[in-house]
């Protein structure tokens, strides 16, 4: 973080036409972000006199001489007290006093293993809303969101245990959520004939058909064919 706030300190120093007091400013800002340690340093742009200016050396090509200069500091005496309590965390629980803190700490570092997808049940629904009037229909929808979760999260497990150990990290941390959105642009075509209306698979994308392959699963294209009778020969006739 310091280096990078020396590097926008030489950038606006050069004068460079694009490199203006309040473009160094949103860098700054975005440097310092949320980061636990920005607190440890203080900044400002401050414009420079005309005296400050004469005495800049001759500015290069494509510059002119600057008229401003961002000046920081960190407050290193704050940072080394902060060290002492680096990785330490405070936990309020009504659990027993019997449990140790050891044990307690690991449950509430393990609960995103347990809800992980539960954001899923939270989001609006991708179907249309259903309304429930007794109490148990309510529950068996609940039991039937759990279940699909089941299914959705052995989806992703099934994915990641069939990606080769030399793939980018990005296929390595492939969620549920991501497969299925390579499918949001796929459909099936209907097409008329003489007899009625023949249901046929689009074309995959290679990106869909990779998917499909290391999952194991069937193309639309098959599980049609399986599932639905041949075109008759004569159905345009």
């Amino acid at each position: 973080m310091q280096a990078g706030l020396a590097d926008l300190q030489a950038r606006l120093s050069r004068g460079h036409a694009q490199c203006t007091p309040h473009s160094i400013g949103k860098q700054v800002l975005r440097l310092l972000g949320n980061k636990e340690a920005a607190r440890y340093f203080t900044w400002h742009i401050r414009e420079l006199t005309a005296a400050e200016q004469a005495a800049l050396p001759e500015p290069g090509s494509g510059h002119r001489r600057a008229t401003h200069r961002l000046e920081f500091h960190c407050d290193a005496d704050a940072a080394q007290a902060a060290e002492s309590f680096d990785g330490l965390s405070v936990l309020v629980t009504t659990a027993a006093a019997e449990h140790s803190a050891d044990q307690l700490f690991t449950e509430y570092k393990q609960q995103a293993y347990v809800e992980l997808l539960h954001h899923q049940n939270k989001t609006p629904l991708a179907i249309s809303p259903i309304f429930l009037t007794t109490p148990k229909r309510v529950e068996a929808l609940a039991c039937l969101l759990q279940l699909a979760l089941q299914a959705y999260q052995v989806l992703e497990r099934l994915y990641r245990q069939r990606t080769p150990a030399d793939a980018p990290p990005s296929e390595k941390r492939m969620t549920a959520e991501r497969l299925l959105r390579a499918f949001d642009t796929y459909g099936l075509a209907l097409r008329r004939i003489r007899l009625g209306e023949v249901v046929e698979a689009s074309r995959l994308t290679s990106r869909q058909r990779d998917i499909l392959t290391r999952l194991g699963f069937a193309t639309p294209r098959q599980l049609l064919a399986r599932n639905l009778p041949s075109e008759p020969a004569d159905a345009t006739g």
